[in-house]
């Protein structure tokens, strides 16, 4: 369902392939979408190349369609450590292929609201810890564990603080705190992936499997640092659901919200007008929300949505 040799109405300009995955097989899904481009536009020239390999690899691949001459750029790429609270290289490239005419659309995501932002508020940590907690209650009581309810599967959240980042080369020299995020399971005991990221890169993975339903808690701690810290997590996989000091936080992250970018959400194809449905509209509860500051600046995310379905 592509253009090339063979193709029976003429569209015999094949897709340029800039650069496949080159580590074995992986998903398909940029050749699919192509496919829908190709349907909608059919004598357009297309490109393809894998987003895969890397995130600074991602940003050399955004330039390099623009040096080939393509003006409309499309992906629906995620990568978790690319920063939340400052524009990381990913979203830099997009801004910059912008500003030479490109149109960048990039997809909101999948992860509905699943995400949790505060300024951090001590309180005394567990027994065993160094440093201080979260405190999650902000009505006056004190409260370090937030209660979450699991399902079966494989789960990724990602923690992140507005800090200096290391990686992007911001002085002085990387992050000055360091948070640490756990897993409270149901018999009290703490899991936790958790390194020094003094001088690093202001940012914590979690990963973990659930077997069955369970309700468990989140903990945030600081373990050095005492300057105020504005701090967020996004649950990048898993059927989690925050039971309690939920605000209905924003998901749209990476280049996703940079500036430069059209932002495209999902909307249930009869959930609109023309299919039976009824004004206002209302996107996918699995498609992400934006309100993410960046650099101090909310970016009003996102700027379309299309239909699914």
């Amino acid at each position: 369902d592509l253009p090339g040799v063979g193709n029976p109405y003429a569209n015999t300009t094949p897709v340029q392939v800039l650069q496949d995955y080159p580590f074995g097989r992986r998903s398909d899904e940029g050749r699919a979408m192509l496919q829908i481009v190709h349907d909608i536009a059919p004598k357009a020239q297309l490109g393809f190349r894998t987003g895969f390999i890397s995130a600074g690899d991602f940003s050399q691949g955004i330039r390099q369609f623009q040096q080939n001459n393509y003006n409309v750029i499309v992906d629906d790429v995620t990568y978790i450590t690319e920063p939340f609270f400052t524009d990381g290289t990913v979203a830099q490239a997009v801004n910059d292929v912008v500003a030479q005419g490109v149109s960048y659309f990039a997809a909101a995501g999948n992860y509905g609201n699943a995400s949790y932002q505060s300024s951090f508020r001590s309180a005394p940590a567990p027994a065993g810890f160094t440093g201080t907690a979260h405190n999650f209650n902000n009505t006056g009581g004190t409260d370090i564990y937030q209660s979450i309810s699991l399902t079966p599967g494989t789960y990724t959240i990602v923690l992140q603080w507005q800090d200096d980042v290391y990686s992007l080369g911001q002085s002085p020299a990387g992050t000055v705190n360091d948070l640490d995020q756990y897993l409270v399971k149901p018999d009290g005991s703490i899991i936790g992936f958790n390194r020094n990221n003094n001088g690093g890169d202001p940012i914590e993975v979690l990963p973990f499997t659930v077997t069955a339903n369970t309700l468990a808690d989140l903990m945030i701690i600081r373990a050095t640092g005492s300057t105020a810290v504005n701090f967020k997590y996004v649950v990048f996989r898993g059927n989690l659901t925050i039971n309690e000091y939920n605000s209905v936080q924003s998901t749209i992250v990476g280049q996703s919200n940079a500036a430069g970018a059209m932002t495209v959400g999902a909307i249930r194809y009869n959930q609109t007008p023309a299919f039976g449905g009824t004004a206002p509209y209302n996107t996918e509860t699995f498609s992400s929300l934006g309100g993410t500051s960046v650099n101090g600046v909310v970016r009003n995310k996102p700027d379309f949505t299309g239909p699914d379905g």
